[in-house]
């Protein structure tokens, strides 16, 4: 380690004096909008200031590549640079144009005949930086979200400079200020270690901090330390996972979707505490485990892929009825069960798939009502399941319902919740009573989610939230008491029900008549509407959602 170099030096000089790259291991340009300007409001408090400290910048030297890469620094190093660009822009002299460009930004290789970056970025970013940044391409198209960020953050610097020249009367002197600061006294403590070896190492050292894209850099570095001599398979794998599931999703869904993985077949793995990093790095130690994982994941991806859009592909060949389950756990906006279903899709044939899905939205729902399990015991039991059935403990969906005999709220306790339960999310109590009303119907399958688009159809209080003086039966604690109850509760034309909200109920009922669902129009019965109502109803509407989310598989 004695090869190890220490300097303090303004981060503009460490830019001006190396060509950088970033390394395979890295992720790509991440900086959103707020870090970006984080970082701009720092140098602007600190411009008449001896020297403001930016942090650590741990660069590395390998043989026969004149390029340093960027262990730790990507980040604002990538962000600086982007301003330079920006800042050369806003420069009249020709020949101060061509410094800015020489020193932060490219130079000309003769026998390339092209312009060669200063900078180079990961394999995913590098031909978008180059092209809209470097070569100043304007329309230059960006394809990924971190290029939509490479160039956010260069619009952000335009915005910035032309901000200070306004409000210095246009005065190129504040932007030479700027350029000055940030080359000698926006300090970084830069440490250039020899080679990759250490490198891995202390990137994994450095990067100790609980934040999520963190946990995935390391995971990504320690896989790449431990591919050896197949780094280039680990590189390539990787690359088609992320880019599988950012042609879909956002990235930052890469890490759940390894967590899930894993929790799959190792039992619940959280991130929190840097858990799932430990353990996959407990179990990962040589170059044919890291690729085998690594391509399991990309192969995978798909699966994963097809659980959060009931359009994927992949259910062509399902019954269609496993496309509705499937929307109807998206709407829902949870995760926990993911790794079980995702077991289930490896692991069981194409009739136990769609009956398991039918009894994990029926599992979902009973626990909402009942809440007999909390988030993390249900996350825990979901991820159980699914290393059970990856384990091939529990084969067929039956086996699953079977094991799940004293964890699932049964017929009993779910009427019994249900007769007492209150609904906060409209979307929520849209969804329960929709599918009271498909059993009601005779729908096959009631608890498949139907229309229920706020445009169409909306949530109604029958006793209203804000009664006004049409409700003088109901004190304030009633309406706190029973106005959320899901006996209150119905279903309208979101027209007619922005219409009339706090009218009385005979003037209600009127319109409820003429409504086409039964759970709607059969409020016309009613002469008045009391709390013994609210009750009453709400036990008739208990007996039909035992039958709705039913337990049974015919």
């Amino acid at each position: 380690m004695s090869e190890i170099k220490f300097d303090l030096k303004g981060i503009g000089e460490v830019i001006k004096t190396n060509t950088l790259k970033v390394p395979i291991y890295q992720r790509s340009f991440a900086w959103g909008k707020k870090e970006v300007i984080e970082l701009f409001d720092d140098i602007k408090e600190s411009i008449n200031e001896d020297e403001y400290f930016l942090g650590t910048i741990v660069l590395t030297k390998n043989k026969g590549d004149s390029r340093l890469e960027i262990i730790d620094g990507q980040q604002r190093i990538s962000t600086i640079v982007i301003f330079f660009a920006a800042l050369k822009g806003y420069i009249d002299d020709t020949k101060g144009k061509e410094s800015i460009q020489l020193d932060y930004l490219s130079c000309y290789e003769l026998e390339a005949q092209e312009n060669i970056p200063k900078l180079e970025l990961n394999m995913q970013d590098n031909e978008f930086y180059r092209e809209f940044i470097v070569n100043e391409k304007e329309n230059y198209p960006a394809k990924r979200d971190s290029h939509l960020r490479i160039k956010s953050t260069f619009e952000g610097a335009k915005k910035l400079i032309s901000g200070l020249l306004e409000s210095n009367n246009q005065d190129p002197h504040v932007l030479y200020d700027w350029k000055k600061f940030i080359d000698e006294k926006l300090k970084v403590i830069l440490i250039i270690v020899p080679s990759n070896a250490n490198a891995f190492t202390i990137f994994e050292t450095l990067n100790d901090r609980g934040i999520e894209l963190a946990q995935l850099d390391l995971l990504k570095n320690y896989l790449y330390s431990k591919a050896g001599t197949r780094i280039e398979d680990a590189q390539n794998f990787w690359i088609e996972l992320t880019s599988k599931i950012e042609s879909v999703v956002d990235e930052s869904l890469i890490l759940t979707y390894i967590k899930h993985y894993w929790s799959s077949q190792h039992g619940l793995t959280r991130e929190k505490n840097k858990e799932l990093y430990n353990s996959i790095k407990n179990e990962i130690r040589n170059p044919t485990q890291s690729v085998t994982l690594i391509n399991n994941l990309k192969n995978d991806a798909d699966l994963y892929i097809s659980i959060l859009n009931h359009n994927s592909l992949y259910w062509k060949d399902f019954d269609n009825k496993c496309k509705e389950y499937i929307e109807t756990l998206n709407y829902f906006g949870l995760e926990q069960y993911r790794p079980l279903l995702l077991s289930i899709l490896k692991k069981f044939e194409k009739d136990e798939v769609k009956k398991s899905l039918k009894l994990i939205i029926s599992w979902l729902v009973r626990n909402l009502i009942v809440g007999a399990m909390g988030g993390g015991t249900l996350e825990k039991t979901y991820a159980d399941k699914a290393k059970d059935i990856f384990d091939k403990k529990i084969k067929k969906a039956t086996e699953l319902r079977e094991s799940l005999k004293g964890i699932i709220p049964q017929d009993k306790d779910f009427k019994e919740q249900f007769l007492l339960a209150t609904v906060s999310k409209h979307k929520l109590a849209r969804y329960y009573l929709s599918a009271i009303e498909n059993f009601h119907r005779g729908k096959e399958n009631p608890e498949l989610l139907v229309n229920i688009d706020t445009d169409s159809v909306n949530l109604e209080h029958i006793l209203p939230q804000k009664p006004e003086d049409n409700w003088p039966n109901f004190t304030e604690e009633d309406i706190i008491t029973y106005g959320r109850r899901i006996g209150n509760l119905t279903l309208m034309n979101t027209k007619e029900n922005n219409d009339f909200k706090s009218s009385k109920f005979i003037d209600k009922k009127k319109k409820y008549k003429e409504s086409d669902l039964w759970i709607t129009n059969s409020l016309y019965e009613h002469d008045k509407w009391t709390k013994e109502k609210i009750v009453q109803r709400q036990e008739e509407l208990s007996e039909l959602a035992v039958k709705t989310w039913s337990l049974k598989f015919d």
